[in-house]
């Protein structure tokens, strides 16, 4: 991994496929690049600001595509079931993973710098590393990606009788400081009953199976079916642009205030980029 991280650069042409997934998809399901999305790409272009996404779901990179942010992929490889407490909070849980991620892929960076730069900074001059997590709760338990096609089918099945919420946390990590900026984001969906033929095709197209709670509230086949939505449809689908636009800000407005290149002034950030913190 070099210092702005290993992997395709977000963005590339082959990232796109025909139909649902599609980039395009995305941006009809997010409604595409807000002004407060371009206000926040051009400030980190201002500051000469790179960013690593530290996810390989390509949702999240379409998302973070949508709002004009130029990004590289690094992955954190970890077991994500080995950590935290399913029968806890679900925040603390989305926290506990998205922190890990962030760790795990600061060790290989670390790592490929040399044997002394384990726990030492700057990792990487003027880049930021966003790592997150998302889980959907539904009458009460946390759910993550589903194990088997029984489980998923079970899943969709059930948001059809009660509304499931979504849960994540974002982690936006200076590889320059180590400082971190958290957010929580929280949305909640309600769908009308869902057809057995629908259950049948989004667990027979297996989209679903990496999905967590196995939840395609974007998909045309369950997008119809939405009767209400609480939050944003970006946050349901694991990257919530304000959120994270206001933690990228939030960023920048901490290397101003330790004198670093690339900093804003606080008067920079709106208001409506106040990102939730607990």
């Amino acid at each position: 991994m070099s210092a702005k991280g290993k992997g395709k650069k977000g963005g590339d042409a082959n990232d796109a496929k025909d139909g649902y997934g599609g980039e395009a998809s995305v941006g009809k399901a997010t409604g595409g690049q807000t002004s407060a999305d371009a206000l926040t790409a051009a400030a980190l272009k201002e500051a000469g600001i790179s960013v690593i996404l530290g996810s390989k779901s390509f949702t999240r990179k379409a998302i973070l595509k949508e709002m004009g942010i130029p990004y590289e992929v690094a992955v954190a490889d970890i077991d994500e079931k080995a950590i935290g407490d399913r029968t806890d909070s679900p925040k603390d849980l989305v926290m506990a993973i998205a922190v890990a991620k962030a760790d795990a892929i600061v060790r290989k960076m670390a790592a490929e710098l040399g044997p002394d730069m384990d726990g030492q900074w700057p990792i990487a001059k003027d880049t930021m590393l966003v790592t997150c997590d998302q889980v959907v709760v539904h009458d009460g338990v946390v759910r993550e990606k589903p194990e088997s096609k029984d489980e998923a089918r079970e899943f969709i099945r059930g948001y059809g009788v009660s509304a499931p919420s979504t849960v994540g946390a974002i982690v936006v990590t200076d590889l320059e400081t180590g400082g971190r900026c958290v957010a929580f984001d929280r949305s909640t969906v309600t769908f009308a009953p869902v057809p057995e033929e629908i259950v049948e095709f989004l667990v027979n197209e297996g989209e679903c199976m990496n999905c967590a709670g196995g939840l395609m509230v974007e998909h045309p086949k369950m997008a119809p079916l939405v009767t209400e939505l609480d939050g944003a449809m970006d946050s349901i689908m694991g990257l919530g642009k304000r959120v994270v636009g206001g933690l990228l800000m939030e960023a920048l407005l901490d290397r101003k205030l330790k004198g670093l290149s690339g900093g804003i002034k606080k008067e920079f950030i709106p208001e409506d980029q106040r990102v939730e913190k607990s």
